[in-house]
């Protein structure tokens, strides 16, 4: 367990979301199969440009994903016969086309095309079949002639959307119908479209403080909060490098979402349909004040929020609950071992502090420092607490020699504490004030001799 997992939320440069639609996840599982298509045949393969050879290794088959823009994605199935030969050793048969996939966000179906192939050229001269349809030129996706919107389409909820069934009748009966060479027709494409299916206005149903730093109903300028509520996005995105701007300053607005709080605008590292996570800006007046979310489909209704001069709080998350004692999170300066009794936790490693280590802990909303480092600028110089920090292990007073704004960090503070000499307990309590203000949390530190 490495302290980014615990407080993942305030480190710079995580992995941003992709800048498509990504409804179907790039590598997702995926099964395209059924009968005669081009005999019988399921194998299991990929979203990928991999080419994999199925039907005994008489077919080939390999898929494409092509966003259009942000909100929606085509994902293009290709057949295509190894010999060259045609696909259906039956040419009489029907096809049934079975097709397995996740959503990995609610959409909608909209589109389809489907295409014959000679050699890898689109075969021209299509026509509609009796009373089936869509016989077309051109379409969105596939250069050249196509059948193009056969009328299935509807939303699907996000989750496994399984066994959509494609049927072809006697296909190569068509085929010919429709001026398509029947013994050179080795390749058949067929492509789906999806669009996000956009959220209603966002509402708010409560805010806290960062969870695993006290989760307390009010906050400072400073603060990291959590923001929960629904319609805030169509999927997750969290800031990456490229958000900042100058690579110093943080971004106010991610995935098409901002908060805005008494009025100013909050630094937003993390949304999802269900919860946004920002820093609270500079400058908000203390007392009552409201909080909205904005999205492209409007702002939610104010929430009513209370913001005070500091609200510090100390990274000591439930996972360090152990046996009814909340630990707080304190690293030895290998930023590897955690101060807890040994084997404490499964896969972590752990070992008591004893006087005179220093150990260091993290936490956030403890307030100004005496360098010109505000809310959403990453800290990129030494720094201190323009308030005093004290901080004791029982009645014991420590000695802190670091306290203020973590390096390469947004709003997180850093407190190298040297531990005074205490009778030896796991469950030593630990507190902590800010310019004479407590830090409401309870918790406590493994000391050993």
């Amino acid at each position: 367990m490495k302290l980014s997992n615990l407080c993942g939320l305030l480190i710079l440069g995580s992995t941003a979301w992709a800048q498509n639609a990504n409804i179907i996840a790039l590598g997702s599982p995926m099964k395209w199969g059924g009968q005669n298509s081009p005999d019988t045949y399921s194998d299991a393969t990929t979203f990928s440009p991999a080419h994999v050879l199925v039907d005994g290794g008489k077919v080939e088959i390999w898929q494409e994903q092509v966003p259009t823009g942000t909100n929606g994605e085509w994902d293009i199935f290709h057949m295509k016969t190894v010999n060259g030969g045609p696909l259906a050793g039956n040419l009489g048969a029907n096809w049934i086309v079975v097709m397995d996939y996740t959503t990995r966000v609610a959409s909608s179906f909209d589109q389809v095309a489907n295409q014959w192939l000679v050699d890898g050229r689109p075969v021209n001269s299509v026509s509609n079949f009796g009373t089936i349809c869509c016989a077309s030129l051109t379409n969105p996706i596939l250069p050249g002639a196509s059948y193009y919107n056969s009328g299935f389409n509807g939303p699907i909820p996000a989750g496994l959307q399984t066994n959509w069934q494609q049927i072809f009748v006697q296909p190569y009966t068509f085929a010919n119908s429709g001026g398509i060479p029947t013994d050179r027709a080795n390749e058949f494409t067929f492509a789906l479209h999806f669009s996000l299916v956009p959220p209603a206005i966002p509402t708010i149903s409560s805010v806290i403080s960062a969870g695993a730093f006290g989760a307390f109903p009010s906050f400072a300028p400073g603060s990291w909060i959590e923001i929960y509520g629904t319609n805030f996005s169509v999927g997750t995105q969290q800031w990456g490098g490229s958000d900042f701007e100058g690579l110093v300053f943080a971004p106010t607005k991610i995935g098409g979402a901002t908060v805005s709080i008494g009025g100013k605008a909050a630094y937003v590292n993390y949304v999802s349909p269900t919860q946004i996570n920002v820093q609270v800006p500079s400058g908000v007046a203390t007392g009552a004040s409201t909080l909205t979310v904005t999205t492209p489909k409007g702002t939610s209704a104010p929430f009513a929020v209370n913001v005070e001069s500091v609200k510090p709080g100390l990274l000591a998350p439930l996972s360090f609950k152990l046996g009814g004692t909340q630990n707080l999170v304190a690293l030895f300066p290998d930023n590897a071992t955690y101060v807890l009794p040994p084997g404490a936790i499964n896969g972590v490693t752990s070992r008591r502090a004893r006087a005179g280590d220093t150990i260091i802990v993290y936490g956030v909303g403890f307030g100004s420092v005496d360098k010109n480092i505000g809310p959403g600028q990453i800290a990129q110089q030494v720094n201190a607490l323009t308030s005093p920090l004290v901080v004791r292990f029982g009645s014991a007073q420590a000695t802190v020699s670091y306290g203020g704004l973590a390096p390469n960090f947004v709003g997180l503070y850093q407190f190298n504490i040297v531990v005074p000499s205490v009778s030896a307990n796991d469950a030593v309590p630990v507190t902590f004030t800010l310019g004479g203000v407590a830090v409401t949390q309870t918790f406590s530190l493994a000391v050993g001799n």
